[in-house]
């Protein structure tokens, strides 16, 4: 009994000496004392170099349920400016209230102007960060600042979070976007030859929608966030921009396209393919002393709309594949031939030269802007399969 008693009392002496060791919350701060921030945009005179800093900070009543008249407003917007890092961050105390808190903000918006003269000042402060988020969204806006960060959004009442899911959406269903927009891929290549793509956002309408007010109206485009393209960077610069229409083929060629829809005309009437993640095989290689690029694409397309006032038969479709094929070929060889046209080596033709050997790559290289001179050899392999519930098209009656 004694040696049990013993060893009850040894055991219990040992765990509290093992809590007497944990840390526990000892650095916990209470949510009432934080700024949440979920959205930041910043801009950059160029004549002064003085930046502005808008912080969007989450209020937690006004994202639960409301109950009662009025709407409790779900964001405030604090603005800050200095010359320095240090002086936002010294000046952000300022006037808010609470510990700004960064560690779950959901994008980061700079204008174009900014985006322009350069950014590497702003990365490099932010790579010092211990609780920097690399891996945010990093957006251009070509409308007023203000404009984009004191405007309440339909749907979601948290614009940073609207515009995370609107890339992830996009990059998912659209093939306009790519989740790869984050700070970490612009920093990858700041000091190297590969370009980085990142998305353009503007606000809709004439006027921002600074009151909750807005979630009154039914008109859901007004003062709404919009994506207009994407911003060409090269290292920290913004050195142009691509069009909606400019970016599905981009991110085909690049491989990383999430959906392919191509409107068809067949038989004098249209036809909608969808081919979701296509497969992009990609081989840089020497053929007679010129670079070519041979890309495949592998695409299992689905029939989305078909209007043809005939039968879906094996001729058909073979007519639909043919013409899905020359016209993909046509518009992505045609997005290609534009991109070497403005000097953007978009598909990082320059980093795999260098990366191959041999005596003709050795030559080649030695030639400036070398990767102008690779030539694209697109293949494309399409199969197709119907869905709904009929395989025909219905026909038109006359008469």
């Amino acid at each position: 009994m004694m040696l049990q008693t013993f060893v009850r009392t040894g055991k219990l002496l040992a765990l509290a000496a093992a809590c007497c060791s944990l840390a526990g919350c000892w650095d916990m701060v209470e949510v009432n004392q934080l700024a949440i921030v979920d959205l930041v945009g910043m801009d950059r005179e160029p004549g002064n170099g003085k930046y502005t800093t808008y912080y969007q900070v989450i209020n937690p009543p006004g994202i639960a349920v409301q109950k009662g008249a009025g709407i409790k407003a779900p964001v405030y917007t604090y603005k800050v400016e200095g010359f320095s890092a240090v002086e936002l961050v010294e000046k952000t105390f300022d006037i808010v209230p609470r510990r700004p808190f960064y560690d779950h903000y959901q994008a980061l918006i700079v204008t174009e102007r900014f985006a322009k003269e350069g950014l590497r000042e702003m990365l490099n402060f932010l790579e010092k960060r211990p609780d920097r988020r690399a891996t945010i969204h990093m957006l251009v806006t070509d409308s007023p600042l203000p404009d984009m960060m004191k405007t309440y959004i339909p749907l979601e009442r948290l614009p940073g979070r609207a515009e995370h899911s609107i890339i992830e959406f996009q990059s998912k269903y659209s093939g306009r976007e790519s989740k790869r927009s984050r700070v970490k891929d612009l920093v990858e290549n700041m000091e190297g030859s590969m370009l980085t793509v990142l998305p353009i956002v503007s606000l809709s309408g004439s006027k921002p929608m600074p009151t909750t007010k807005r979630y009154e109206q039914i008109d859901a485009n007004q003062g709404n966030f919009i994506m207009k393209g994407a911003a060409v960077f090269k290292h920290d610069r913004m050195i142009g921009r691509l069009e909606p229409s400019d970016l599905p083929w981009f991110y085909l060629l690049d491989g990383r396209i999430g959906v392919l829809n191509e409107p068809l005309i067949v038989n004098g009437e249209r036809v909608d393919l969808q081919a979701p993640k296509p497969e992009v095989r990609k081989q840089l290689v020497m053929v007679s002393g010129k670079p070519v690029l041979k890309i495949d694409l592998y695409a299992q397309a689905q029939i989305f709309d078909n209007d043809q006032n005939v039968k879906l038969t094996e001729q058909n479709l073979a007519e639909i594949k043919a013409k899905f094929n020359e016209q993909v070929k046509k518009k992505a060889s045609a997005f290609y031939e534009k991109t070497k046209r403005l000097g953007w080596d978009l598909l990082g033709i320059e980093a795999q030269m260098k990366r191959k050997s041999g005596k003709e790559w050795a030559d080649i290289k030695k030639e400036e802007k070398a990767w102008e001179k690779t030539e694209l050899q697109l293949t494309v392999h399409c199969t197709i399969r119907a869905i709904g519930t009929t395989i025909d098209p219905y026909k038109e009656k006359r008469g």
